[in-house]
């Protein structure tokens, strides 16, 4: 455990958002009793933060793109987050978290020789069926845990596909995917942001206070069957590190691992580069499962 200062000591409202208080000087930190650096922290740690003398315990959330980690009080009713240069102000939005969010919501089902099981509960080791049918082992499960408040909304909100969207029975149920996930639709890996269409695939406006990614890393990139639906697995032009438990691979695996080449596939990666047969197949599912479709121009 290592001593961390910093100069301010923030609230803020989750549910606005906004910074509601600044305390402290540079005179008077708050002192993180915690592992160096704070993101070594993993979200729902246990951390002691002293501040004017006083010590309690707060529970991680994580870190802002501008450094500054964000902890709730135990009992969940307060909110903070220390800044090394109090250069925020009551009033001032709160800063958005770093990492872009990657992966499989919680409760997705995964194919495995066994049957479908919740991505969750996947661990290195175990076995799942790719959309071509071959049994293969889990090399690792990044997991990473998204605080709403502070999380930019196009980038992290999950991507609801719903049952029967892409194809009859595909997905087999509602499907959440992070927006830059990538699904198979008729041979193209498409990013689940690019096929929002405001009726059977939208995005979610009202997630979870806090919701959790999975995303599985094979010995490559391939495609899992995620709710019935082909999706890709991890691919490393991704920072590990964007992941809570990036420390679990690091003891794995460090730096041995060489980099993982992306399938061969076309990617759209915005919905401008979706194709107009690809628009109408999904424009003629929608219908089928009796949303009002407008002509497209």
């Amino acid at each position: 455990m290592a001593d961390v200062s910093y100069a301010r000591f923030y609230t803020y409202n989750d549910g606005t958002g906004l910074i509601t208080s600044e305390q402290g000087t540079a005179a008077d930190p708050a002192v993180l009793d915690a592992p160096e650096p704070p993101t070594a922290l993993g979200v729902g740690d246990s951390a002691d933060i002293t501040f004017q003398g006083t010590t309690a315990s707060w529970v991680y959330q994580g870190i802002s793109a501008t450094g500054q980690p964000f902890f709730e009080s135990q009992d969940g009713t307060t909110h903070i987050f220390l800044s090394p240069d109090g250069a925020l102000d009551p009033g001032d939005p709160v800063p958005p978290f770093a990492p872009d969010a990657y992966c499989f919501l919680a409760g997705t089902m995964i194919a495995t020789p066994e049957g479908e099981r919740a991505v969750e509960t996947l661990a290195a080791g175990d076995l799942v069926l790719t959309a071509s049918g071959q049994t293969r082992p889990v090399l690792w499960v990044g997991r990473q845990t998204v605080a709403a408040v502070f999380a930019d909304p196009m980038r992290s909100y999950p991507v609801r596909v719903a049952a029967g969207a892409l194809a009859e029975g595909v997905p087999t149920r509602d499907l959440y995917v992070s927006p830059d996930h990538g699904v198979l639709v008729d041979d193209v890996l498409v990013q689940a942001s690019a096929l929002v269409n405001g009726t059977t695939i939208t995005r979610v406006t009202q997630p979870e206070a806090t919701f959790t990614y999975y995303h599985i890393e094979l010995e490559d990139h391939a495609l899992v069957l995620a709710n019935g639906t082909a999706a890709e697995t991890f691919v490393d032009n991704v920072s590990r590190r964007q992941f809570d438990n990036h420390a679990e691979y690091d003891a794995l695996f460090g730096d041995s691992r060489a980099r993982i080449p992306e399938l061969d596939l076309p990617r759209v990666k915005s919905a401008r580069q979706l194709s107009r047969v690809l628009r109408d197949q999904l424009a003629a599912r929608a219908a089928a499962l009796g949303f009002l479709v407008e002509a497209a121009a």
